[in-house]
């Protein structure tokens, strides 16, 4: 049976405090943390019992320093920079790994420039900007597959010549600062008896559902966990990378010319797909693929419902699991984990949408009388 294997300290604890014999033997003088970590799982108030599922979970990553998962990549990636004597970095994002950088490189005092999509929103945008952090935005990355493949290649060259880390929220790229989202999985396993029994990641490149896979994989070879979850991966059906090649028995993710509108997860690009794909086979996950329209749908009903003020891209993975139950995937009795990736505020345009039958008239006092 399921067994509680940590003891939980009672007050909070960064990612470098509980885990850091797990991430790299980095001394604690280079540690920069911003308070990352040790986000809530909650418990489902209406989709789960919408769905027929008793045990529906959403682990709340929109609560991060700077409302993303990607601050725990940050924290990792930027104290890695700071044991190197590092002051400057080049950086690639649609928004939240920029947003992260932004904040963790002003915390340390490092130069921070962020080569961004062209579909960034203005939320992540000013994010970047408040922090210091110096942006371009490209035409063609982020949509097209052979641009941005390019455009990563000639982003590497400049960032050698320049003699600065190419930071990157993926394996391909950074491979020990992207094992900051283990503790995604870490904490998971210490929020449940043991570990959930499927866990819904939203993917773009891939980076985050690698992490969360390979930290479930630790925990269980550790002897943690009795078994390992079931990952399953959960992208909008305009930048389906993954899932089809998965459903389709194939070894490798794929590119595409990607035309969602869901901020953070329009990458064309096989970085961390086909990592992703492994994962999710090897866990005896699945995939699922999402419309744009029920996207927006499932984000109103989470900050109506719910009281989660979260991103398109952070709505995502319960997506996935209505489709996972239509398809006889989750049953009733099991324990369902989804991955809320990302704040409301990151895309104002996005909760404008959700909110834009709402009114707010402007009275007289004298006409407060018989409002409510």
């Amino acid at each position: 049976g399921k067994r509680h294997l940590y003891h939980l300290s009672e007050h909070y604890m960064s990612i470098w405090e509980r885990y850091a014999a797990d991430l790299s033997d980095l001394p604690a003088e280079h540690f920069v943390s911003l308070g990352e970590g040790d986000t809530p799982t909650v418990n489902s108030r209406w989709l789960g019992s919408k769905l027929g599922i008793k045990h529906l979970k959403f682990k709340a990553e929109h609560l991060n320093p700077s409302g993303s998962f990607k601050d725990r990549f940050a924290a990792c990636a930027v104290s890695l920079m700071r044991q190197a004597g590092q002051t400057g970095c080049l950086c690639t994002s649609s928004g939240n790994a920029g947003a992260a950088l932004a904040a963790y490189t002003a915390a340390a005092g490092i130069e921070c420039h962020v080569a961004i999509t062209e579909q960034t929103p203005q939320g992540k945008l000013a994010q970047m900007l408040a922090h210091g952090a110096k942006l371009w935005r490209i035409k063609g990355f982020g949509t097209d597959s052979t641009a941005t493949s390019t455009i990563l290649e000639q982003l590497r060259a400049l960032a050698e010549s320049s003699n600065r880390p190419l930071l990157v929220s993926a394996y391909a790229f950074c491979p020990v600062a992207a094992d900051g989202t283990m503790t995604i999985a870490f904490e998971l396993c210490e929020a449940a008896t043991g570990a959930p029994d499927h866990v819904f990641v939203p993917v773009g490149g891939g980076g985050s559902l690698s992490g969360i896979a390979k930290g479930f994989a630790l925990r269980y070879s550790q002897g943690l966990i009795p078994y390992m979850p079931r990952i399953h991966a959960v992208q909008p059906r305009l930048n389906d990378t993954l899932v089809t090649p998965l459903r389709s028995s194939h070894a490798s993710a794929r590119s595409v010319t990607t035309a969602t509108a869901i901020s953070g997860l329009a990458v064309p690009v096989d970085i961390d797909g086909t990592r992703a794909l492994k994962s999710v086979r090897d866990s005896g996950g699945s995939g699922f693929l999402v419309d744009d329209d029920d996207v927006w749908a499932i984000q109103k009903d989470l900050m109506r419902r719910e009281g989660m003020y979260v991103e398109p891209a952070g709505a995502l993975a319960c997506g996935g699991v209505a489709a996972a139950v239509r398809q006889g995937v989750v049953s009733e009795d099991d324990s369902v984990v989804c991955i809320l990736s990302g704040h409301g505020f990151k895309d104002p345009s996005a909760v404008s949408r959700a909110t834009g039958d709402a009114e707010v008239p402007l009275i007289e006092p004298r006409d407060t009388e018989g409002v409510l």
